[in-house]
């Protein structure tokens, strides 16, 4: 089953969010970047209520936008951010082939960390594998890929499916969580459903306008059931699905 995860900015949007059936609560702030970070008394806040109120809900947080190969930044700000008590610290990392070399040194630091942290490869320039398989090598609990700027376009404008297709596998023959995230929305449903990424990331298909704007618990409810609807759902992004068995 391919599990949800809301984006959500405040504890209001996180309890619609989770009583509107999301699998994952993923704590940032939209307006200050692709992974802004959300002040830490605020997650700590939200995390007490939804322990309470939904325990064994998981619960992820992003450090903020980093530069890379700031080492010192991402280690006081996972500090920070986990211990409010989240289940997972999200950081990005630049995962095109120019950015190899540093990629695998900011992978190696981050599995340094004391804390339950998760890469999100950011694949405006591309996605090379190299980079997948070493995250995967370290044993993080995921890994996950997204975009950085929303402005690029989607997930599926920034790398080619056969090559998201070769992520998800790499992970599984690792048993490592695959998640897919990058301004998706309803119409990308067919496509994720046939990558069958073990969690799919949303925040602008959540929202009325942009997404920046209010979460919509009506639309997590729908876009949830999309993805546990029928196999047939039409595919109206005008790519052909094929399934995908080579690992490149």
């Amino acid at each position: 089953m391919i599990r949800m995860l809301a984006s959500v900015r405040d504890l209001d949007e996180a309890r619609d969010a989770a009583q509107a059936g999301a699998d994952l609560i993923d704590l940032k702030e939209p307006g200050a970047g692709a992974l802004g970070a959300v002040a830490a008394p605020r997650i700590a806040h939200v995390v007490q209520s939804l322990r309470a109120e939904h325990p064994g809900l998981p619960i992820s947080a992003a450090v903020g936008d980093l530069r890379p190969g700031d080492h010192a930044s991402l280690e006081y700000r996972a500090s920070q951010v986990g211990r409010c008590g989240v289940d997972y610290v999200k950081a990005g990392i630049p995962a095109d082939s120019a950015s190899f070399d540093l990629a695998l040194r900011s992978l190696t630091y981050m599995r340094s960390l004391h804390w339950n942290m998760v890469p999100v490869l950011l694949v405006d320039n591309g996605l090379d594998l190299r980079i997948v398989e070493r995250a995967c090598e370290l044993r993080f609990a995921g890994v996950m890929v997204d975009t950085a700027s929303k402005r690029r376009g989607d997930l599926f404008q920034c790398v080619p499916l056969a090559v998201l297709d070769s992520m998800v596998q790499i992970a599984r023959l690792h048993n490592v969580m695959a998640g897919l995230a990058g301004a998706l929305l309803s119409k990308h449903v067919p496509l994720i459903r046939a990558l069958g990424p073990d969690i799919a990331g949303f925040r602008t298909a959540l929202c009325d306008g942009s997404r920046t704007g209010r979460l919509n618990a009506a639309r997590v409810r729908d876009l949830r059931a999309q993805l546990l609807g029928s196999a047939r759902a039409a595919n109206d992004t005008g790519f052909e699905v094929r399934a995908q068995s080579a690992v490149a």
